[in-house]
């Protein structure tokens, strides 16, 4: 069901006796070695997101100004166009995601990096799946965001089909989350089309379960309920995903490259199993997969 193509390989010596023996250690020995490069993943990452933050900062301003001058009327005509411009917006930020995503992939398997070139590599690799993945992900929230105001302010509908509607919205937009991020993991991973990855990422939604749930309900989840309820809280917001989304990606990779050795690598390319881990009675060959 797993099946995939792994990129072409790369032979390199690398001496692997001081490699971390799990995945949790990998994670903390980024956070105690790694915290420039993760801070500046943060930043180029969070350059292709200031469309989107200009975009939400802009439009709240005018949403507050219209409640401050009784101009209700244009509420949801500002709503609507606020999240038609986020859109594209969020395609652009996603492309920076795929740079982020192959970046995190390197530091995890404890490999030499050049971190402009290698986020810039990857968004060169993997920039039509960011666009996909972020209009996909732009026309969720646009459905959450749109279709729950125009629940919330149409005249007759009960309480319970309004509650309805929102939490199915609220649904999609959480699947999606949940699901692009190991899309992502794989596109920086295997040679597969879209359309492969995407059923695969669905599959490892329903195996890794909790894990995801609670990275994105922590991570994402906070953002984007901070950026829901005014200036300040936007603005804290942007802050947090600015410094840390690195971190929240890093985290997403790990879990993604446990599941890919469970249920792929395991039966089909037992060399990638365990790569970046420190592995007994081996050699020190390491294997690199998508470079120049």
């Amino acid at each position: 069901m797993f099946r995939s193509k792994p990129l072409p390989e790369v032979k390199d010596e690398e001496a692997i006796s001081k490699l971390p023996h799990n995945r949790k250690e990998v994670f903390k020995d980024l956070l105690h070695h790694r915290k420039m490069s993760l801070f500046a993943l943060s930043c180029y990452t969070f350059m292709f997101f200031i469309p989107l933050a200009v975009d939400l900062f802009y439009f709240n301003f005018l949403e507050v100004a219209a409640i401050a001058s009784d101009k209700t009327d244009y509420l949801f005509s500002l709503v609507l166009t606020s999240m038609l411009i986020m859109i594209p917006c969020m395609m652009i930020g996603f492309l920076g995601l795929a740079g982020a995503f192959y970046s995190a992939k390197k530091l995890v398997w404890q490999e030499d990096m050049s971190l402009a070139n290698d986020f810039f590599h990857g968004i060169k690799d993997s920039w039509l799946q960011g666009l996909i993945n972020g209009f996909i992900f732009g026309v969720c929230l646009f459905g959450l965001v749109v279709g729950g105001t125009f629940l919330l302010v149409t005249p007759g509908l009960s309480e319970i089909l309004k509650g309805i509607g929102i939490g199915a919205l609220i649904l999609l937009v959480l699947t999606f989350g949940m699901v692009i991020p190991l899309n992502f993991a794989q596109c920086v991973y295997y040679s597969n089309s879209y359309r492969v990855t995407l059923r695969n990422s669905f599959s490892f939604l329903g195996l890794l379960n909790w894990r995801i749930l609670l990275t994105f309900l922590f991570s994402t989840g906070v953002v984007i309920t901070l950026c829901c309820f005014n200036f300040i809280t936007m603005a804290v917001g942007m802050f947090l995903f600015a410094i840390l989304n690195s971190v929240v990606i890093v985290i997403y990779t790990l879990l993604a490259h446990h599941a890919f050795d469970k249920y792929i690598n395991q039966e089909h390319y037992p060399e990638y199993v365990g790569k970046g881990l420190y592995k007994p009675n081996t050699s020190s060959k390491v294997i690199e997969t998508k470079e120049d």
